[in-house]
Protein backbone atom coordinates (compact mmCIF):
# COMPACT_ATOMS: atom_id res chain seq x y z
CA UNK A 1 0.00 0.00 0.00
CA UNK A 2 3.08 2.21 0.81
CA UNK A 3 4.28 1.66 -2.44
CA UNK A 4 1.34 2.49 -4.25
CA UNK A 5 0.96 6.31 -2.67
CA UNK A 6 4.60 6.87 -3.07
CA UNK A 7 3.81 5.90 -6.70
CA UNK A 8 0.98 8.38 -7.01
CA UNK A 9 2.38 11.35 -5.56
CA UNK A 10 5.67 10.92 -7.63
CA UNK A 11 2.82 10.84 -10.50
CA UNK A 12 1.36 13.80 -9.24
CA UNK A 13 4.83 15.67 -8.62
CA UNK A 14 5.25 15.06 -12.36
CA UNK A 15 2.34 15.95 -13.54
CA UNK A 16 2.02 18.97 -11.88
CA UNK A 17 5.78 20.25 -12.87
CA UNK A 18 4.52 19.91 -16.55
CA UNK A 19 1.25 21.75 -16.43
CA UNK A 20 2.33 25.44 -16.67
CA UNK A 21 4.65 24.88 -19.89
CA UNK A 22 2.02 22.93 -21.25
CA UNK A 23 -0.84 24.88 -20.51
CA UNK A 24 0.80 27.53 -21.97
CA UNK A 25 2.00 26.34 -25.40
CA UNK A 26 -1.96 25.27 -25.33
CA UNK A 27 -2.97 28.77 -25.24
CA UNK A 28 -0.38 29.94 -27.19
CA UNK A 29 -1.42 27.30 -30.04
CA UNK A 30 -5.20 28.92 -29.81
CA UNK A 31 -3.64 32.06 -30.88
CA UNK A 32 -1.64 32.37 -34.03
CA UNK A 33 -2.18 35.89 -34.31
CA UNK A 34 -0.46 36.79 -31.26
CA UNK A 35 2.42 38.73 -31.83
CA UNK A 36 5.99 36.98 -31.64
CA UNK A 37 7.15 38.98 -28.64
CA UNK A 38 3.88 38.67 -26.73
CA UNK A 39 4.15 34.49 -27.13
CA UNK A 40 8.19 34.93 -26.06
CA UNK A 41 6.97 36.66 -22.91
CA UNK A 42 4.14 34.34 -22.25
CA UNK A 43 6.57 30.95 -22.24
CA UNK A 44 8.81 32.59 -20.04
CA UNK A 45 6.14 33.35 -17.63
CA UNK A 46 6.01 37.16 -17.83
CA UNK A 47 3.91 40.23 -18.52
CA UNK A 48 3.51 42.94 -20.10
CA UNK A 49 1.53 46.70 -20.25
CA UNK A 50 -0.70 45.72 -23.83
CA UNK A 51 -1.13 42.37 -22.83
CA UNK A 52 -4.96 40.78 -22.90
CA UNK A 53 -6.51 39.13 -20.61
CA UNK A 54 -5.88 35.69 -22.05
CA UNK A 55 -2.62 36.71 -22.14
CA UNK A 56 -2.00 37.24 -18.89
CA UNK A 57 -3.71 34.20 -17.70
CA UNK A 58 -1.49 32.35 -20.62
CA UNK A 59 1.39 33.84 -18.81
CA UNK A 60 0.50 33.31 -15.26
CA UNK A 61 -2.56 30.99 -15.00
CA UNK A 62 -6.09 31.69 -12.92
CA UNK A 63 -6.02 34.51 -11.26
CA UNK A 64 -7.92 34.71 -7.09
CA UNK A 65 -11.94 35.17 -7.90
CA UNK A 66 -12.04 35.52 -3.93
CA UNK A 67 -9.37 37.46 -3.03
CA UNK A 68 -10.11 41.28 -2.26
CA UNK A 69 -7.38 42.58 -5.27
CA UNK A 70 -9.56 41.36 -7.21
CA UNK A 71 -12.32 43.86 -8.47
CA UNK A 72 -13.99 46.08 -11.52
CA UNK A 73 -15.67 49.18 -11.83
CA UNK A 74 -15.80 52.12 -13.84
CA UNK A 75 -11.90 52.41 -14.39
CA UNK A 76 -11.33 49.25 -15.65
CA UNK A 77 -10.67 45.38 -13.56
CA UNK A 78 -7.63 44.33 -11.16
CA UNK A 79 -7.27 40.64 -10.98
CA UNK A 80 -5.41 39.40 -7.64
CA UNK A 81 -2.44 36.70 -8.32
CA UNK A 82 -0.33 35.45 -5.46
CA UNK A 83 2.46 37.63 -5.44
CA UNK A 84 0.77 40.63 -7.49
CA UNK A 85 -2.65 42.52 -8.50
CA UNK A 86 -2.61 43.14 -12.33
CA UNK A 87 -4.75 45.99 -13.55
CA UNK A 88 -6.19 46.30 -16.86
CA UNK A 89 -8.02 49.47 -18.66
CA UNK A 90 -11.60 49.47 -19.58
CA UNK A 91 -10.48 48.11 -22.92
CA UNK A 92 -8.83 44.91 -21.39
CA UNK A 93 -5.20 46.11 -21.54
CA UNK A 94 -2.54 45.82 -19.14
CA UNK A 95 -2.11 48.91 -17.66
CA UNK A 96 0.07 47.88 -14.62
CA UNK A 97 0.99 45.45 -11.85
CA UNK A 98 2.14 45.69 -8.24
CA UNK A 99 3.75 43.41 -5.76
CA UNK A 100 0.58 42.82 -3.13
Amino acid sequence: MNRTVILALVVLVVAACETQPVRREEYIAQHPEWAPEMVQLIKSGMIAKGMTREQVRAAWGRHCYTCQGTKSGSWGESLEFITQVVFFDTAGHVTRWEHK
